[in-house]
């Protein structure tokens, strides 16, 4: 059964952030209007390959990792109220930062199956079967993606997913890029305002093709 991975659901504002100012106290007092301090857990990335990485700053409510290119926001679960939870709080956010340049907002969210049906694991093998068929002796498929992109009526909006096949598990990947230019076009959409969808009705879509696709999705909370 296909299953919502809550760990890749986040709320992705691109922009130029100074990661001094978004520290723990700051979005604790600014973001959640509570007192700074309060404990935060931090996650240091580990392993090869990650000693660039951001730290991630477990603040209750929801994580997150501040790049020079990006703020990051991931809710503890796949809810409305946590996902409602991480827009108030980013609107917030931002409202006090009106002068930061921000450059796009992204709604993410994953769905997997680590079991696929027949009927799914032969649409990937028909999507690849024209390269199967062209690639030299010896040379044996080992994964298949397709990427499709849609826009809304006004361009304002672009989702694109990602369907990939990978040691025989099945992974959709959602991403609602909003193109914006401003802080007052991101309070506008994480608010829901001048028909932007706020963020869980983009998931509610996203689930609802999962199942027309695939079959029951499984929020998996």
């Amino acid at each position: 059964m296909i299953q919502n991975n809550p760990t890749e659901t986040a709320l992705v504002i691109a922009g130029a952030w100074n990661t001094a100012i978004l520290s723990p106290e700051w979005v604790l007092r600014h973001g959640l209007q509570r007192q700074a301090e309060e404990r935060v857990q931090v996650l240091i990335p580990a392993g090869v390959g990650m000693i660039f990485e951001f730290p991630r700053y477990n603040v209750g409510d929801f994580s997150y990792v501040v790049r020079p290119d990006a703020l990051i926001v991931a809710p503890p679960e796949t809810s409305e109220a946590s996902i409602a939870a991480c827009e108030d709080a980013v609107a917030r956010m931002i409202d006090v930062l009106k002068h930061t340049p921000v450059s796009g907002l992204g709604h993410n969210f994953e769905f997997r199956d680590e079991a696929p049906s027949d009927v799914c694991v032969n649409g990937f093998t028909a999507a690849r079967q024209d390269l199967v068929d062209q690639m030299p002796q010896g040379w044996d498929a080992a994964s298949a993606s397709i990427n499709s992109s849609f826009r809304n009526h006004d361009g304002s909006v672009i989702v694109n997913i990602s369907r990939t096949l990978d040691a025989g598990i099945h992974i959709v990947k959602f991403n609602y890029h909003h193109v914006i230019a401003s802080v007052e076009q991101a309070l506008q959409v994480l608010r829901g305002e001048s028909d932007y969808r706020r963020m869980w009705t983009n998931y509610a879509q996203a689930a609802e093709l999962v199942n027309q696709l695939y079959g029951e999705e499984d929020n998996g909370h």
